[in-house]
């Protein structure tokens, strides 16, 4: 240990040393430095930068042209400079102006910002972002790139034309037109002039539509800016701004991005009818008809009077086969509206409608469902990778006990069925006309036909007794008998013995007759026969004969043995009531054969008889559990077994785990247990 602890010591040193030593080396680094920063230059550069003296013209004259030199060499690495960032720059606005006209303008954008952090004077980078902006519908972006490139070149002519269309876009008419005015002031351009008067008649032809409907709008509802809330005109302005752009883009059969404009309409102003007419008209070319009906009803709903929606729902009936719907929304149509192109259309469209209701046999394009359900997707099941599955474990699910739900016939509760006594087999095979080898035990009649036959005629009494066997003797006939015995009240010796031998003699002798012509199959079906009327005939029927019961089907008395196998084990429980089964699971727990004896047998009955045998007898008497609760923790089968626990069980096990915790049972144990069973 001496030795260690002295090696520890000296490496302990040694770092110390080394790093005092390098300490020293940044010190003496840190002093050059500064001794050199103050150290004159050795070139004596400061006085050739010094003017001359100014009594010397020569040197002045040579000073003036070295600085004028300087600074033209300056000018040119200068411009050398800007010229490479330049053509850096003209390289991406070409990528960008590739990926632009592909209809890539995510792309195009990321290039054309690329060339502005290369070389950020140049006004058509800008300009050129802002288109991809525009059709991006990002609006707010394409305007201030605009105004950028109008501040890097106010004489920039497409800067103002897509200023111009952004603000078109966005319904603002006026701003639209300034920018054409604007164009039409600084261009020199033919091509260009004559594309911004064209552009500006457009748009003043629209703001004289938009002042001629803000002064008298189709819409009940819809009152004019001077009867408004001040407040509730500037949103209606908001909200004819999105519609101008929904129109902009139903112009172009931009049909989901005029939807989408004139979403945001209704959702800023939601009482004008005009937004669901235009809306409804994109839900019909996207093959939306359910909410182009919708759209129609709540135009409708909101202004009566307005013809539109009313032919646009006349479409959507016609097409779904409700004809007179439709019939009636033509007539509505025709009513409201006032130019007469459009009713001469409406009333072609009454006639064919008119017809189609006539007919018997509605037209071929009653239900168009391959139209209806252009919209509708097939739904696959999702197969996700393993490694995309949630990894939360799956909640359990308490099983509870139903109460059995009462069955009433006739106005009468019947028992449950489990105190019901089974139907037998043999009856539902009797029923359904099925043999498995089970019968139903009749109760037999007996039958009394003495009183048919008189005493002396023998020949009744031999045409309707059953044929005799050879090899069986006659019996003595009872009434016989009887007429003997009537008069003395005796039966005579001699009588007795003369029948019994005559009768023996007579029988020997058809036995030595018979006995080559009968065979033995034969004789046994007919003795079956003669004891079966035999019994049917007699006064009092027989006793029933009593099952000899032999040991090994007795029930045991005393604590079997251990077994060796689980069948065996399973064998003996089944036949012990619970005093033994008490006392033979209580030899099996101290016991270190009991390892594996449940096995694959493990029922969910036998579950239960095991946790109420724990339950009832080993904890009154203090007897350990955990043994025999390990060993069914243990079982392969004890998850589903589990699961399939009743009421009681769950609450045997949860006495049986107090009873543990009483008996300082480890806690490792109780726990492994509860989280098996319960």
């Amino acid at each position: 240990m001496d030795a260690i602890e002295s090696q520890l010591h000296v490496r302990n040193k040694c770092e110390q040393l080394q790093k005092s030593i390098k300490e020293l080396y940044e010190w003496e680094e840190r002093m050059k430095t500064t001794n050199t920063a103050k150290a004159p230059p050795a070139d004596n550069s400061e006085n050739k930068t010094l003017p001359p003296v100014r009594s010397d013209v020569r040197a002045m004259s040579k000073f003036s042209e070295d600085k004028a030199n300087v600074e033209k060499q300056d000018q040119a690495e200068g411009e050398t400079v800007n010229k490479k960032m330049l053509a850096d720059a003209e390289m991406l606005k070409e990528r960008g102006n590739k990926q632009c006209k592909l209809g890539n303008f995510q792309e195009a954008i990321e290039l054309y910002s690329q060339a502005i952090e290369t070389y950020g004077d140049n006004a058509a980078y800008y300009s050129n972002r802002a288109l991809c902006y525009m059709n991006l519908d990002l609006f707010d972006d394409c305007l201030a790139d605009c105004s950028t490139a109008i501040a890097k070149d106010p004489k920039y002519i497409k800067a103002y034309y897509r200023r111009m269309q952004a603000f078109e876009r966005l319904g603002e008419n006026e701003k639209a037109a300034t920018e054409c005015r604007e164009i039409l002031r600084l261009s020199q351009d033919e091509n260009e002039l004559n594309t911004a008067k064209r552009d500006l008649a457009r748009i003043e032809k629209r703001l004289e539509a938009s002042q001629k409907s803000a002064a008298s709008s189709p819409g009940k509802n819809s009152a004019t800016s001077a009867e408004m809330d001040p407040t509730l005109a500037l949103v209606k302005q908001e909200a004819d701004k999105y519609k101008e752009l929904g129109n902009k883009h139903l112009a172009r059969k931009d049909f989901e991005k005029a939807e989408r404009s004139y979403t945001k309409a209704i959702s800023l102003f939601a009482e004008e009818a005009i937004y669901y007419t235009n809306r409804s008209l994109c839900y019909w070319n996207l093959k939306d008809y359910d909410k182009c009906l919708a759209d129609c009803n709540k135009a409708i709903q909101l202004d009566e009077t307005y013809f539109r929606p009313y032919y646009r729902r006349m479409q959507v009936r016609e097409l779904r086969g409700a004809y007179q719907s439709a019939v009636e929304d033509c007539r509505k149509f025709i009513e409201l509206v006032k130019d007469e192109k459009q009713k001469g259309t409406a009333e072609k469209d009454l006639l064919r409608l008119e017809r189609l209701v006539k007919n018997e046999q509605p037209a071929k394009q009653a239900f168009v469902w391959s139209e209806i359900k252009k919209n509708a997707k097939l739904i696959k099941f999702i197969q996700k990778p393993p490694h995309l599955r949630s990894k939360k474990p799956l909640t359990r699910v308490a099983i509870k006990d139903l109460t059995p739900c009462p069955i009433v016939i006739d106005n009468k509760n019947l028992p449950p069925p489990s105190k019901c006594k089974p139907i037998p087999d043999a009856a539902i095979d009797k029923m359904f006309n099925n043999n498995t080898g089970e019968r139903l035990i009749e109760p037999e009649e007996p039958t009394n036909l003495e009183h048919l036959f008189p005493a002396h005629s023998k020949k009744l009494r031999n045409l309707f007794s059953p044929p005799t066997t050879p090899t069986e003797q006659k019996k003595p006939f009872a009434p016989a008998i009887n007429k003997a015995t009537s008069a003395t009240g005796t039966v005579p010796k001699k009588a007795a013995t003369n029948s019994s031998s005559s009768s023996s003699s007579s029988a020997t002798q058809e036995q030595k007759d018979k006995s080559a012509k009968k065979v033995e199959p034969v004789q046994t079906n007919q003795k079956k026969m003669e004891k079966g009327s035999q019994d049917s005939n007699e006064r009092h029927p027989k006793p029933a004969t009593v099952p000899v019961v032999t040991p090994s089907m007795r029930p045991p008395t005393t604590v079997p043995g251990v077994p060796k196998t689980s069948a065996q084990f399973y064998t003996t429980w089944s036949g012990l009531d619970e005093d033994l089964r008490y006392q033979y699971l209580k030899t099996l727990s101290s016991t270190p054969s009991w390892r594996n004896l449940l096995g694959a047998g493990l029922s969910n009955e036998m579950l239960s008889e095991l946790l109420h045998i724990l339950q009832k007898r080993f904890i009154p008497d203090r007897v350990e559990v955990t043994t025999v609760l390990k060993e069914i923790v243990q079982n392969e089968s004890i998850g589903i077994l589990s699961l399939m626990m009743d009421g009681k069980d769950r609450e045997a096990t949860e006495q049986l785990l107090k009873y543990m915790e009483t008996s300082s049972v480890k806690k490792d144990d109780i726990e492994s247990i509860r989280s098996k069973l319960l």
